[in-house]
């Protein structure tokens, strides 16, 4: 895991009642955000962290697997024309272990967000095709695992891409709460394709948390891997930037997508 998860905040004043639980419900909202954000251009850096990031960097070559990747392999991140790696076409699947993580079971209200976002999103993108999810236990962290995708065929992954991309953007309610959303090109691995971390970070007088999803689009996989910090105590960290979820997801992508027969 990457070092620049964010840390929480120090209270300015006194405690406003509800200020916890809003935090916890706003990242409650974003679960599913594989497959969301506004539509932008495809610029970024890649594997940023949640600070805004600046426009115009290119991808860098590709590491291990990633979720959602389409393209040549170790392109940079506009080189989305080809099936994958070889012109390989690819598959989604769910292990029951991936990435030394074994499947296991979120609480049913983070499930039941998971999969309301999901199929709204899904169907923002247009993609239809095979659902495969599964939820994975990364006990070192204190975190679920979300994993959600669909495995079809004719996928544009230069469009699906930019339909997540966004210019940084912050909205402040004006009661000491800010929001920034960004989105930040990913290194989509061997596989090739396209990917793409969207973060969400939310900054309160009390703690600054982030939650980051980082998808891949190839020709016929569309997956994103979303990171939720566990409410059993258990949890290293309060929140998860793309930095952060970027190498987990080509760890997953590496074992989740095989060629397709």
């Amino acid at each position: 895991m990457a070092s620049s998860a964010p840390k929480p905040g120090r209270a300015t004043s006194a405690p406003r009642p509800g200020r916890p639980a809003l935090a916890l419900a706003v990242a409650g909202a974003l679960l599913g955000l594989p497959l969301v954000s506004a539509c932008g251009p495809s610029t970024g850096s890649s594997d940023g962290a949640a600070n805004p990031p600046a426009r115009g960097d290119t991808a860098t070559t590709g590491g291990t697997g990633n979720t959602n990747g389409t393209g040549g392999t170790g392109g940079t991140g506009g080189n989305a024309s080809g099936s994958g790696s070889g012109g390989t076409s690819w598959a989604l699947s769910a292990p029951r272990t991936v990435a030394g993580h074994p499947q296991g079971q979120p609480p049913a209200d983070m499930v039941r967000r998971f999969d309301d976002d999901t199929h709204k999103n899904a169907a923002r993108l247009g993609v239809s095709g095979t659902p495969v999810r599964a939820y994975y236990d990364d006990r070192t962290d204190g975190a679920w695992i979300f994993y959600t995708g669909v495995t079809g065929s004719g996928f544009k992954p230069d469009r699906l891409h930019d339909i997540l991309d966004q210019l940084p953007a912050v909205h402040d309610d004006g009661a000491g709460d800010r929001t920034t959303t960004s989105a930040i090109d990913a290194e989509p691995g061997p596989h090739g394709g396209r990917a793409i971390c969207n973060t969400v970070l939310l900054r309160t007088e009390l703690l600054v948390t982030a939650v980051s999803t980082c998808s891949w689009f190839t020709p016929t996989t569309a997956a994103g891997i979303t990171l939720i910090p566990k409410t059993d105590g258990t949890g290293t960290k309060l929140g998860f930037t793309a930095a952060d979820v970027a190498p987990i997801m080509r760890a997953v992508r590496a074992e989740v997508e095989v060629p397709r027969r």
